[in-house]
């Protein structure tokens, strides 16, 4: 093993850690403690998980796996996976009306990747009127 594939899940998760934290840093600033605690317990989750991934030619397929909600669910089943996978997100999408939470669920079945789901839940709360 060389040192850069040692050292290369970390600095993936460090990357990552930064991507989310200004996904969410908008809404920091007027959030309330429990809000703050879902964030950064979600942050320490996704981490850990990171960090813990081995490195090798297997980290591409479960970084695929990890980095996305299962695919096909239906609107009840993707609303509870996101709730457990993502509940700082989650926290965010309840906050929209039914039609934009049906706009999220659509974007979801386009592109079920975490990363794109946390990022339409954003756009559509930034456009509230």
């Amino acid at each position: 093993m060389t040192p850069s594939s040692v050292s290369s899940p970390a600095a993936t998760a460090r990357g990552r850690q930064a991507g989310l934290l200004l996904l969410v840093a908008p809404f920091l600033l007027g959030a309330d403690d429990s809000y703050l605690r879902e964030i950064e317990a979600e942050v320490k989750r996704q981490a850990t998980t990171l960090i813990t991934v081995q490195a090798g030619p297997e980290p591409a397929a479960a970084d695929a796996e990890t980095d996305r909600l299962a695919a096909g669910l239906d609107q009840p089943a993707f609303e509870r996976t996101l709730r457990e996978t993502l509940p700082g997100t989650y926290t965010l999408y309840q906050q929209l009306d039914p039609n934009r939470k049906q706009q999220v669920y659509e974007a979801y079945r386009n592109d079920n990747r975490l990363a794109e789901v946390s990022e339409r839940v954003i756009q559509l709360l930034d456009a509230k009127p």
